[in-house]
């Protein structure tokens, strides 16, 4: 049998494909409710089609604009698919509805304990386990117990929903916090937050402020979010982490459903043909995952007059016309065409030492 511990987008995705290939799962979730508390923005790009499609019921709105802010300038960058924004309770619900049907079986209220050998203790039930999935998040407990978190860094996060009429535009907020976003739900709700390490709820509010009163607010959201390590160990004889928990996570937004996805899909692979899981997703994730966190390292040494001269790069039409043509997850296959068009992106290399 195979345990799957954590009921979120990569476990779930994790449980159908295996269940679906005839391997009996057991999803172990300690929350009551799949999907809550939530603890996402839920935007992603239309690349999520490729790999499950949400239906329609899962997604609250789609835009087809991103904005992107300097203190003193912003770049309005057409998409040229739009990107889908999820109602994520719905979603992970979908996504646990799919396993199920598949033949998976889901405990909620089922808190992961720890393992002996091959037993899966939760607070409710010892089981036999030939293999056991952490899809437990950025604190995930199964890597903790089994000595694969090593030193990991973690940003936090700070969501906001409230009303506000708005142009169902996205924006982005590279210089506030670690990265700061406002996201349309529709044209009179919107997600807004940042990410951020060092006084990011301070940051948070100082922004909420600035954006949107305070009696329009609805509600609010944390979370934590794990910096991806590229030398993060994902396997460990027969215990695998996925998605958040292996910290398989952009670090220029933070976002990380269509790469848990993705290495879900690598996961089940590499179970059902035996193969080698840590080569299988960096295939697939790696290279993209790497370059995110370059751009990280890069964008955390920028001034203010470095926003605002690459907002000035961004908006001459050649170098916006490359945004617009490509998907933001996947950078490797932009990045070199936009070097070539704007060679003053150079500039930017100072920074990589």
């Amino acid at each position: 049998m195979i345990s799957v511990i954590g009921a979120g987008p990569s476990g779930c995705y994790s449980a159908y494909l295996l269940s679906k290939a005839g391997e009996r799962v057991s999803v172990f979730e300690e929350h009551k409710e799949i999907g809550n508390p939530v603890q996402c923005t839920g935007i992603v790009t239309s690349s999520i089609n490729s790999i499950v499609k949400p239906p329609k019921s899962c997604i609250t709105n789609r835009v087809a604009k991103a904005r992107i802010f300097s203190r003193k300038n912003f770049v309005d960058i057409k998409l040229r698919n739009e990107n889908i924004i999820l109602d994520r309770e719905r979603f992970d619900s979908y996504l646990a509805e799919k396993a199920v049907d598949a033949g998976a079986k889901i405990y909620t209220d089922h808190k992961f304990i720890g393992n002996e050998g091959k037993n899966v203790i939760t607070s409710k039930k010892t089981s036999k386990s030939e293999i056991i999935i952490g899809a437990d998040g950025p604190l995930s407990r199964v890597a903790k117990v089994n000595n694969m978190l090593k030193k990991r860094e973690y940003w936090f996060g700070f969501q906001a929903r409230a009303r506000l009429d708005n142009d169902n535009i996205v924006e982005f907020y590279p210089n506030i916090g670690t990265f700061g976003w406002v996201v349309p739900e529709n044209r009179e709700t919107v997600r807004i937050g940042i990410l951020g390490k060092e006084n990011a709820k301070t940051v948070f509010e100082n922004f909420l402020k600035k954006k949107i009163p305070k009696n329009k607010i609805i509600g609010y959201q944390t979370g934590i979010v794990p910096v991806y390590n590229p030398g993060q160990q994902t396997r460990k004889n027969h215990i695998y982490l996925v998605g958040d928990a292996a910290g398989q996570v952009k670090a220029t937004t933070g976002g990380g459903i269509i790469q848990s996805l993705t290495a879900a899909e690598a996961l089940a692979d590499s179970i059902i043909n035996k193969k080698d899981y840590e080569k299988e997703w960096r295939k697939r994730l790696g290279k993209d995952l790497w370059l995110h966190l370059k751009m990280r390292k890069m964008m955390d040494k920028f001034s203010e007059s470095d926003w605002q001269y690459l907002i000035e790069l961004f908006s001459k039409k050649k170098n916006n016309m490359i945004l617009q043509k490509h998907d933001r997850d996947y950078p490797m296959n932009f990045m070199l065409k936009l070097l070539i068009s704007e060679p003053r992106l150079v500039y930017f290399a100072k920074y990589l030492f």
